[in-house]
């Protein structure tokens, strides 16, 4: 067998140690995610419906941009 700690007084493997402790970083990493999950947002937000008059058109921007740096 491999290598054991001794921990209050218990012979501990190295194997559970190792378990424990990827356990412990996974759930202190996964705790905060959860939490602002879980709080409901007190406005719900509206999905943006656009048309094809406000879509934003690259190539416009671009050019009016490249018109501005040209003065």
């Amino acid at each position: 067998m491999g290598a054991a700690y001794t921990i209050f007084g218990r012979q501990v493997p190295a194997h559970i140690l190792s378990i424990a402790t990827l356990g412990s970083v996974a759930a202190i990493i996964a705790w905060p995610k959860g939490a602002k999950e879980a709080t409901p947002s007190a406005t719900p937000v509206a999905p943006v419906v656009q048309t094809k008059e406000d879509d934003f058109d690259l190539e416009k921007f671009i050019n009016d941009l490249s018109k501005e740096e040209s003065k």
